[in-house]
């Protein structure tokens, strides 16, 4: 089968997939044609370089949600099969909140699906980590919330999420069990998520490390930071 280009990615409209599903090996080779996606393959090699992520740790993956989200074909078809094959069992929600920035396209797409209302939280501005959020809205009470996500690594972020919201919402709501998001990429698998059970459309787990302990440097594989260096890190270069 010949391999995607970016137009016929941009080609691309939900009834293309009225019979068929689209499955995380497709979802995969959306993000590699975007230049979004990357997984080491094989046993650590000097000739092959390893990504460098802004925390300074080293990583045999890294995902871009942004550089496939900002096109509203693709986050469409994405949300709707989201929905389709994992969501439909949830009970029943009355809103879907997202969280800054590039999972709003994303939840909104899973939400205009549902016929719900969209809403997302925002970073904040006090905390000079960017970790933290703030809730402006208004969840009338008892209202039943899904929360999605473009990418989870750990709960960190989706904690955040809904601590912001119980504890500024005006009246107490209810957050689904379920956290949906277009990629899972734990350091290990299964994950360990007390309470909560992620559903994607990719699970991969992928690692970082530390420079001194990452088995990649150790071999003398060089560190590249992925963006700006798409081409050396893919090996196409």
């Amino acid at each position: 089968m010949a391999e995607l280009t970016k137009e016929d990615l941009l080609r691309l409209r939900l009834e293309d997939f009225r019979f068929s599903c689209l499955t995380g090996v497709m979802v995969l080779e959306w993000f590699k044609t975007l230049d979004a996606g990357w997984i080491y393959q094989g046993d650590p090699d000097p000739a092959k370089p390893h990504a460098e992520l802004t925390s300074g740790k080293c990583s045999n993956g890294f995902f871009d949600c942004r550089r496939v989200l900002c096109y509203p074909n693709l986050a469409e078809i994405m949300a709707v099969q989201l929905i389709r094959n994992f969501l439909l069992p949830a009970p029943k929600v009355s809103a879907v909140i997202g969280s800054p920035y590039s999972a709003i396209t994303f939840s909104y797409e899973v939400a205009r699906y549902l016929g719900v209302p969209h809403f997302f939280v925002e970073k904040d501005p006090a905390d000079p980590k960017g970790k933290a959020m703030v809730w402006k809205g208004e969840l009338p009470g008892g209202s039943i919330v899904l929360q999605i996500e473009e990418l989870i690594t750990t709960l960190g972020t989706a904690l955040a999420v809904r601590k912001a919201v119980k504890e500024n919402n005006p009246e107490p709501v209810v957050f689904s069990n379920y956290i949906g998001t277009c990629i899972h990429r734990p350091d290990k698998l299964p994950a360990d998520l007390v309470g909560c059970a992620v559903v994607s459309l990719v699970e991969r787990q992928v690692s970082a490390w530390s420079p001194e302990d990452c088995p990649y440097c150790k071999v003398g594989s060089r560190r590249v930071r992925p963006r700006g260096n798409w081409a050396k890190l893919v090996g196409k270069e």
